[in-house]
């Protein structure tokens, strides 16, 4: 898991940076905890080597959903292209109803065309970011406007590492990766991240995460 550690640290460092510097998402944010514990999932939901890490290790916090209904998730902003809701291990199975799970109320029927190993952990606009709990190293999937999922990570180390790269240059732009007159992402950010994202992820998955992101 030595990579997954790193790439995490280096996450939620860009991450941290991001939000002190515009004062976003305080209690709303992916923490490292203390000590490991042993998260909380639905038990039809099978976790990967990495996913369990990821919950054991680190914590969603999100101070508005204690006590509440509301889904618990932490935020995660890429400049003003994209915020990501990466929910909490103990509302998982929520996150995969209308994915796994369908239908308007309990009991929800499971889906024929859905993998059980395809756990939905987060999403952008409801699209959901995926992972395949049978492979190797956790890859990540990602499906946009109800379409196929794609591949945009071999592992979930490298999409967590991508993200930093993202986050870290959006600080650089001050947050602003979207031309305000034509909302189409800046040429000269996006000049910047795709090596660095294609050296991590490779050119076609670098080419479905900007598409996801809709970078």
């Amino acid at each position: 898991m030595q990579s997954l550690n790193a790439a995490l640290t280096r996450f939620v460092e860009q991450q941290d940076l991001y939000n002190e510097a515009y004062g976003l998402f305080q209690n709303h944010d992916l923490r490292p905890r203390v000590l490991p514990v042993q998260p909380e999932v639905d038990k039809r939901i099978l976790l990967s080597p990495e996913l369990q890490y990821l919950y054991s290790h680190y914590e969603m916090v999100d101070a508005k959903a204690e006590g509440t209904l509301k889904m618990k998730s932490a935020a995660v902003e890429i400049g003003d292209a994209a915020l990501l809701f990466f929910v909490a291990p103990e509302h998982l199975h929520r996150q995969q109803l209308g994915f796994r799970w369908i239908g308007l109320q309990e009991p929800y029927e499971e889906s024929d065309s859905w993998p059980p190993n395809h756990v939905v952990i987060a999403n952008v606009n409801d699209d959901p970011v995926i992972v395949d709990t049978d492979a190797p190293d956790s890859p990540v999937y990602a499906a946009f406007e109800g379409g196929e999922a794609k591949i945009v990570a071999h592992s979930l180390a490298d999409f967590f590492n991508a993200l930093a790269i993202l986050i870290e240059s959006a600080r650089t732009y001050a947050g602003e990766v979207k031309d305000e007159e034509t909302f189409e992402t800046k040429p000269e950010y996006l000049s910047e991240v795709q090596p660095k994202l294609e050296e991590v992820l490779g050119e076609e998955n670098t080419k479905h995460l900007i598409e996801y992101l809709s970078l």
